[in-house]
Order: structure tokens, then C-alpha cells, then sequence
């Protein structure tokens, strides 16, 4: 049997790798899933591809308010077990659930209630939103369970189970692919076969979660209860200041993606469906470095709470170089070969190229998007919000605005994928510029993680005399 991992005493290097390694196979398997759908949706043509790619917008609007509260869980999580305090890891984990179910079925309930609508307000026209509706309305039914999966997800890589984490995207993702293939292929049911398969997926890994936190006993059973009195309130209130920036950040991707459409739909349903495909690629791409970050943001965090600053500080130097050399290999890699790849979820020869064409632009931005992944993480996990909503929000969307704004009555359609390349250098200078002030204060405070006053509760570093070795 593996051995557990050791939050407190096991090497910091191979430890991030050991809670990296679990999360990014799954990553990776969401990853093969995403190019498995859309090989398969390629066969049905440029209208379906832009189908999905205009209902991305709709998925993040309900996703928003998972990953602001599987953020703020995991982070509160970490560091109370960091601390010794497993009744407030799972008063933490119990919020993360409340703060994100209500709210994304009552998201969900409005999509349904007027699907083409809000596709429309997303940026499409008429024709569009009339074929994407049934699809969309399909990928919203699931929201419920694509919540328990994302909030469950962060709880569990928390607590250092990220082989559990791992093993349930494996398994739900691999799942949606056999029913890709069965509905989408076999049954013909075209981009309403994506959806039910995607709801399928979603129950199976809400499933899994479920069970575990149901069944699991002693040292790693987590009580969910949230606290009365003022303990409550201390942490609801820190929960909301972690995770409204982060479901801001993806509302706002959400928007900036419908003026990313909207900027592309002038040149055609082809640079649509480019739009679409070099956006889904790029995303793949970004997928191993988000699971690297889901491992490390558990040991940050852990060692923030525990008051292991060198731990903190060695662990996020690791993690920065890993990103910037992965982001510059692969973004090199996918420059050089754009065609190929482009081709593969593309049929028609003008939606190829102009897929070709956005997916070389966008890999020229992909080498340091390192800097903003792990500038986010780094201040979720130590309880900053205000820094990890600024560069989030940057890399979601405020970055983006403005040059879509400029750019596209400039130069056209070359000015749209300008737009995205302006966009992310601006959120890796900002990410950039915070991680060196941030430290700079850490040194003047004789290593310490400086936290802005009133910006986070801070967790005492009880365990800090017995770990000086570390």
C-alpha cells in the first residue's frame, strides 16, 4: 500500500509532486476528453463546433460559483489542519458546499427557464442561439452534481487525498468519452449527445465523492457542521472574501469570452469555430499546470497555516519554475504545430486555417502563464483575497477587455487574437509584479508571508518551534 502523504514532515518537492501527480492525470484525462468531444463533434461541421464553443460561456457561468467555493474550502481547509484544528477543516468544507449549491441552481433555473436569451446576451445571433439552446440547456441540467464534483475535488486535495481525486476525474472523464462515442457516434444524436453524456459523467463523480465522505472514518472524516457564534461568522466571513473573487474572476471570463465571440462573429461562422478550437486546445494545454497548482495550493497552504515559511517559500519557488519551463516547452510545441493539430477537429479547409492561424497566435502567450497560475494559487492558499482577486480577475477577463475593445476596429480579425495575447502578458506582468512585492515584504519581516492587515485570518503558527529543521 502507498504510503499517506505527510503534510508536515515529507520532503516539500516531493510532496507537491506526489499531490500534483494524481490531479494531473485526471486533469489530463478531462483533457483527453475535451479532444475526444470535439473529434467528435467535428464530423457535424462548423455550426456544431461553434455550438460549443458559444455554450462555454453558459458552463462557466455556473461553474463560477464551484471554484470560488472549492477555492475558499480548500484554502480554509489546509490551513486548519495545518494548524491542528480539524473542527474548523470541517466546518470549512460543509460552507464550501452551502456557499455553492443554492446559488448554482438558482443559475441553472434561469438559464433553462430562457435558454436562447442568454446565449444571446453571450454574444449570438439569432440562428446561433436557436442551435446552441438545446445543447446548453443539457450542459446546465448537471449543475448540481458538477458542483459536489468541483467543491469535493478541493476538500479532498486539501487534505492530501489526491490520489482520490484523481482516481474520480480518471474515472468520470474516461466515462464521458465511452458515452461520447455511444451517443454522439452510434445513437446520432449529435451535440445533445454531448450534453447527456456530460450528465452522465457528472453523476458518477458526484457519486464517488459522495460515498467517501460518507463512509470515511477515523483521522480523515471530516464533520460537517458549520459552527454558530462567532467562530461561524469569522469563517463565513473569510470563506466569502476568497471565494467571491474567484467566482467574479469567472463571471468576467465569461463575459470577456461573449466579447470574444461577439468581436470574432463579423468574419464568419469559421473564425467562430477557430475561435473554439484554439481556445479548447490552449485550455488542454493549460490543464497539467492546473493540476500542478490544485497539488501545491494544499501545500502552501498547509505550511502557511502550520507557520512553515521555509516550507511556503521552497515549495512556491518550485512550483514557479516547473510552470515557466512547462509553459515554454508546450507553447513552443504548439506553435510548431498548429496545422496539424488545427486539422484534426476541423473538416472544411477555412475553419482549419483560421483555427491553425488563432492557435499559433495564442501559443505565443502560453510560455509565461506560469507567473498569473501560480500568483493566484499562492495567494488563495495563504488567505490573501485581495491579491489573488486582482490577478484573477486580470487573467479573466479585465486584461482582455480593453484590447477587444482597441484592437478589433483596428486590424480586424488579426486584432481579436491580438487581443488574447495582449491579454496575458498584462495578467503575467501584474502576477509578476505582486509575487516580488510580496516577497520583498516576506524579508523584511524575517521571512514571514505578509498578509495584508484585515485581508485574512491569519492561523498562529503553533507548530513553528518544533519544525525549524524543516
Amino acid at each position: 500500500m502507498t504510503r499517506p502523504v505527510d503534510l508536515d514532515q515529507d520532503r516539500v518537492v516531493a510532496l507537491v509532486l506526489r499531490l500534483s501527480g494524481p490531479a494531473i492525470l485526471g486533469i489530463s484525462a478531462h483533457a483527453l476528453q475535451m479532444l475526444v468531444n470535439a473529434w467528435f463533434v467535428a464530423d457535424l461541421g462548423a455550426a456544431a463546433i461553434a455550438t460549443i464553443a458559444i455554450a462555454y460561456p453558459v458552463t462557466l457561468l455556473v461553474a463560477a460559483l464551484g471554484y470560488g467555493a472549492g477555492v475558499a474550502a480548500a484554502s480554509q481547509v489546509a490551513r486548519a489542519l495545518g494548524a491542528g484544528d480539524p473542527a474548523r477543516a470541517g466546518a470549512a468544507a460543509a460552507l464550501g458546499f452551502w456557499l455553492a449549491l443554492p446559488g448554482g441552481l438558482a443559475v441553472t433555473a434561469a438559464i433553462l427557464l430562457d435558454t436562447p436569451f442568454w446565449l444571446g446576451l453571450l454574444g449570438a445571433d439569432a440562428a446561433l442561439a436557436a442551435a446552441a439552446a438545446p445543447y446548453t440547456a443539457l450542459s446546465t441540467l448537471g449543475t448540481a452534481l458538477m458542483l459536489v464534483m468541483i467543491v469535493g475535488g478541493f476538500v479532498v486535495r486539501a487534505q492530501g487525498h489526491a490520489r482520490l481525486s484523481g482516481a474520480v476525474m480518471v474515472g468520470s472523464f474516461g466515462l464521458n468519452i465511452l458515452l461520447d462515442g455511444v451517443l454522439i457516434r452510434l445513437c446520432g444524436l449529435g451535440t445533445a449527445g454531448a450534453g447527456w453524456a456530460a450528465i452522465g459523467a457528472q453523476l458518477a463523480g458526484a457519486a464517488a465523492y459522495g460515498l467517501h465522505f460518507a463512509r470515511v472514518r477515523g483521522p480523515d472524516r471530516l464533520r460537517f457542521r458549520f459552527p454558530a457564534g462567532p467562530a461561524g461568522r469569522g469563517l463565513l466571513a473569510e470563506a466569502l472574501r476568497l471565494a467571491v473573487p474567484v467566482t467574479g474572476s469567472s463571471l468576467l471570463a465569461a463575459f470577456a469570452m461573449a466579447l470574444f465571440v461577439e468581436a470574432a462573429a463579423p468574419y464568419g461562422d469559421a473564425a467562430v469555430a477557430a475561435q473554439g478550437i484554439a481556445l479548447r486546445l490552449t485550455l488542454v494545454a493549460a490543464l497539467p499546470l492546473l493540476g500542478l497548482m490544485a497539488g501545491a495550493q494544499a501545500v502552501l497552504g498547509h505550511a502557511a497555516g502550520a507557520g512553515r515559511r521555509n516550507r511556503l517559500h521552497r515549495a512556491l519557488r518550485f512550483v514557479t519554475a516547473a510552470a515557466l519551463a512547462y509553459g515554454l516547452v508546450v507553447g513552443g510545441l504548439m506553435a510548431a504545430l498548429a496545422d496539424p493539430l488545427a486539422g484534426l477537429f476541423a473538416q472544411d479547409p477555412a475553419t482549419a486555417r483560421a483555427g491553425a492561424q488563432a492557435l499559433a497566435v495564442f501559443a505565443l502567450a502560453f510560455g509565461p502563464v506560469g507567473l498569473q497560475l501560480t500568483a493566484a494559487t499562492l495567494f488563495q492558499a495563504i488567505g490573501a483575497p485581495r491579491r489573488a482577486a486582482a490577478v484573477s480577475l486580470a487573467a479573466q477577463g479585465l486584461a482582455l477587455i480593453p484590447p477587444l475593445l482597441i484592437l478589433p476596429p483596428l486590424f480586424g480579425y488579426p486584432g481579436v487574437l491580438a487581443s488574447r495575447v495582449a491579454a496575458e502578458f498584462l495578467a503575467d506582468g501584474l502576477g509578476l509584479a505582486l509575487m516580488l512585492a510580496w516577497h520583498a515584504a516576506a524579508r523584511r519581516a524575517g521571512g514571514a508571508a505578509a498578509v495584508e492587515s484585515r485581508e485574512a485570518v491569519q492561523v498562529p503558527p503553533a507548530h513553528e518551534a518544533a519544525h525549524q529543521g524543516a
